[in-house]
């Protein structure tokens, strides 16, 4: 039998088949392009008709309009989305199956339900309004894509540092275009005050130019607690937790950048690192929430709203409350609940996120160990390694608190607190103590301080919280290490030694340099707010830049009563303070190339 025929209609097959491969791997490349394209623009059409919307005042028939545009922007973000996902068929993990498995079935469920009520004319009882299912449903299809943020910044040539602080730039500008909506305020609001209220949210600080519980709506509030709890994680977190729950792979340049901006050890754990400081805070947050919620009478109007917000205010250090006299008005004065509840939010959010991480690795090896002691089946636990940087930090903290809370108590004993019970006393100058670590609430009028007081309260904002949380300041592990090289170098030590381990020179340097920027940062913001507010007390405008830098936000001069010029500075200053003058100036000024040579070693007279 002759085969050659057979063996040229082989190679015709195999022919065709390898060109018919190559079309369609084209054309899928080309669909997923157009796809992309499309989704990005109902993204902004989706994200303009929800602006409208919520943020302007229509007549109903305009209003009705909006819900047309609802559906035809939820259809087209779906159908965008899942073509590209079927033709870009990706690896996950099992929690990406999860999140990505649930995604499906409920925006299917909810293209179904939107075709019947749409097309079909057929109402269906879910008890929510069908524009709002549809609100929510789009944007957790836009959510589960924000990942690709993260294959963007691939290309854009910007160090980890310089990329944290201009996405915080973002943030505050966008936050101030959406409380310059007309639905977000009830007074006219110049942009200066949505700026600053912006930057004071984002920046987690809690000064304000404006009342936040009268001047600004129900939106215009929540808004200001989206900024507060993005701000208190930053943007680049939200957006590697949602890249690597949703894919479950990121390019090694991804890991690099967010190891540097989250202050990770390996580049293994970062995006594990990520999830549980995201997890921590979303559950500690809902446990306050709940606390102040059982806690508060019934005088508090929007008590779910109103526990929720300060449970995010308190734990990212914000200090932002929706009453106009916050945690001091009569309605929570002598609710040791609300207020210890909030301090110990602030405690956790301002120690750290090490230590949390450190707590659980503790209670979960611990729990191990009860297991093991009853099952014949050992459980594996951990090794857990001596964390210097935890130990620095936690021990400083409560001397801090403890030093800050005796302090206050007798310096104030005789005079704001004089008319309180002792219980109330010690009670106010716990709450002072740790407010004024970077957090911003008060319980009492602190215009009624004595200078002693506010030069201890300047002292505790300066310092501020701890490596790796949601507070500012110098920290207290800065503090901790630089009176460690004071008393080493004045006993004569050369090496500074803390728990069995030495501390490197570079770790002394960046002390000795986040000390000097911090003080040259807020000197040259102290004499610019004294120049264009002259008649203003100094002391009190000095109080003013160290609780913006250190991102405090209490303040005795009242800050809606500086000139424009004197809001813009202490823009400046929280924004600084927040990202860090090391980081900044270290992005901005950084040099990319090695000095191979040193020069001879000469020692100066200094004193």
């Amino acid at each position: 039998m002759d085969i050659e025929p057979l063996k040229k209609y082989r190679e015709k097959f195999f022919k065709y088949w390898f060109l018919a491969q190559d079309f369609l791997r084209e054309f899928s490349r080309f669909i997923k392009s157009i796809g992309n394209v499309v989704f990005t623009l109902a993204t902004l059409a989706y994200l303009g008709v929800l602006l409208l919307h919520i943020g302007f005042r229509f007549s109903d028939v305009f209003t009705s309009d909006f819900y047309k545009l609802y559906h035809y922007t939820f259809y087209v973000i779906y159908t965008a989305k899942y073509l590209e996902e079927f033709l870009n068929w990706r690896k996950r993990r099992i929690i990406g199956w999860i999140y990505e498995g649930s995604l499906f079935l409920l925006s299917t469920v909810v293209l179904f339900y939107s075709i019947l009520v749409h097309i079909g004319q057929v109402q269906l009882e879910v008890g929510i309004p069908e524009f709002v299912v549809l609100i929510i449903a789009s944007a957790l299809l836009i959510v589960s894509e924000i990942y690709k943020l993260m294959s963007l910044l691939d290309n854009i040539k910007l160090s980890p540092s310089l990329l944290f602080a201009l996405s915080f730039i973002v943030i505050i500008f966008c936050g101030a275009g959406l409380l310059k909506l007309p639905n977000a305020h009830v007074l006219p609001l110049t942009f200066l005050d949505a700026l600053f209220t912006s930057a004071s949210a984002v920046c987690v600080t809690g000064l304000i130019v404006v009342d936040t519980a009268t001047e600004f709506t129900f939106f215009g509030q929540i808004v200001i607690m989206v900024l507060i709890q993005i701000g208190g994680l930053g943007i680049m977190a939200f957006t590697g937790f949602f890249g690597f729950i949703f894919t479950g792979t990121v390019s090694f340049k991804d890991r690099l950048m967010l190891k540097d901006i989250m202050s990770s050890d390996t580049l293994g754990g970062v995006f594990r690192l990520i999830t549980k400081i995201i997890l921590f805070t979303f559950l500690i947050e809902a446990l306050g929430a709940a606390i102040i919620y059982f806690n508060v009478g019934p005088e508090i109007q929007h008590r779910f709203f109103f526990s929720v917000f300060h449970a995010v205010s308190a734990f990212c250090n914000a200090g932002f409350s929706t009453l106009s006299a916050g945690l001091a008005s009569p309605e929570l004065l002598g609710n040791y609940w609300v207020s210890l509840t909030i301090a110990n939010l602030i405690i956790l959010g301002g120690i750290g996120f090490p230590v949390l991480i450190l707590m659980y690795a503790y209670l979960k090896n611990y729990a191990y160990k009860i297991l093991n002691s009853s099952r014949k089946k050992k459980m594996p636990a951990a090794v857990l390694q001596q964390n210097i940087g935890v130990r620095i930090a936690v021990s400083t903290t409560i001397f801090l608190l403890v030093l800050g809370t005796v302090a206050y108590y007798l310096l104030e004993n005789k005079g704001s607190l004089n008319a309180w019970s002792d219980i109330d006393k010690w009670v106010i100058a716990f709450f002072g103590s740790v407010s004024a670590r970077t957090a911003g609430f008060n319980v009492v009028d602190i215009s009624a301080w004595t200078y002693p007081t506010v030069f201890l309260m300047i002292f505790l904002m300066w310092v501020g919280g701890s490596p790796g949380s949601t507070s500012g300041g110098i920290k207290t592990t800065t503090f901790a290490l630089a009176l460690h090289t004071t008393y080493n170098f004045i006993r004569g030590r050369n090496s500074i030694h803390v728990g069995f381990r030495k501390i490197g020179n570079e770790t002394i340097r960046r002390v000795l340099v986040t000390i000097v920027l911090s003080v040259i940062t807020i000197f040259i913001g102290f004499v610019g707010v004294m120049l264009a507010d002259p008649e203003k007390n100094p002391t009190y405008l000095l109080f003013e830049c160290v609780s913006a830098y250190a991102t405090v936000g209490l303040s005795i001069v009242n800050t809606a009563l500086l000139s424009s010029t004197s809001k813009s500075i202490i823009i400046v200053i929280m924004f600084v303070g927040r990202v860090g003058p090391l980081a900044l100036l270290t992005g901005i000024f950084k040099i990319h190339h090695m000095r191979y040579h040193k020069y001879p070693i000469q020692d100066l007279v200094i004193n």
